[in-house]
């Protein structure tokens, strides 16, 4: 135990010193709240993120510090002319790895279908509906439930609710395979079109109608 007076000479250093808290917790709280802001528009003045290519800053911040909103993602430019295919093929290859999180719609951490809005609106600056169930039901009309038509690029849908309701959306890639956010233990990934999701694939959509 320290004595009274080891206390009083401690507390008489920081009073000289200045180095008490004068500010109330709100001013603390602002205080820090501006430092924050501060540090993300340095961060922004360094990256913009909704025109940059991913591969440009995905490892150089933290993404869990931004607030990324996807309505404000702008279509990139291609140094190159390529096709709208190859354009969502090369754009959702960039995101495997992005943790999964639930309702994420930005490369911090996406959804199934959040995954999907981002890389169309990245690709061709088209904002198609957010959730798998709005888009199953704006092209319902339009699903195509025979695989061997299937083309990259295209939208591909499935089955996994109990419901036995479309629930869940990726992008195919070709070779029986597509790129999707899976679930909470897992992050974007390619997975094969057999058993599991042969099983429960529900149609796709032409990315052709999704561009008209």
């Amino acid at each position: 135990m320290f004595s009274r007076n080891f206390l009083a000479l401690v507390l008489m250093f920081f009073l000289k010193n200045n180095l008490l808290f004068s500010q109330n917790l709100d001013s603390i709280f602002n205080s820090i709240d501006d430092n924050f802001n501060k540090s993300i528009e340095s961060q922004e003045q360094m990256f913009n993120f909704y025109i940059d290519d991913f591969e440009i800053w995905k490892n150089k911040i933290d993404l869990k510090t931004l607030s990324l909103n996807p309505e404000k993602a702008q279509k990139n430019n291609y140094s190159k002319s390529i096709s709208n295919r190859e354009k969502v093929i090369l754009e959702i290859n960039k995101y495997i790895g992005v943790p999964y999180i639930w309702g994420g719609n930005n490369p911090k951490g996406f959804d199934c279908s959040g995954l999907v809005q981002w890389t169309i609106k990245k690709t061709h600056g088209i904002q198609i509906p957010r959730t798998t169930k709005s888009q199953s039901l704006k092209w319902k009309e339009q699903l195509n439930l025979n695989l061997n038509q299937i083309k990259v690029g295209d939208l591909i849908y499935f089955k996994t609710s109990q419901e036995n309701k479309i629930s869940h959306v990726g992008i195919y890639i070709g070779n029986l395979n597509f790129i999707h956010a899976p679930n909470r233990k897992d992050n974007v990934k390619k997975s094969e079109i057999t058993k599991f999701w042969k099983y429960r694939f529900a149609g796709f959509v032409d990315l052709n109608f999704i561009l008209m």
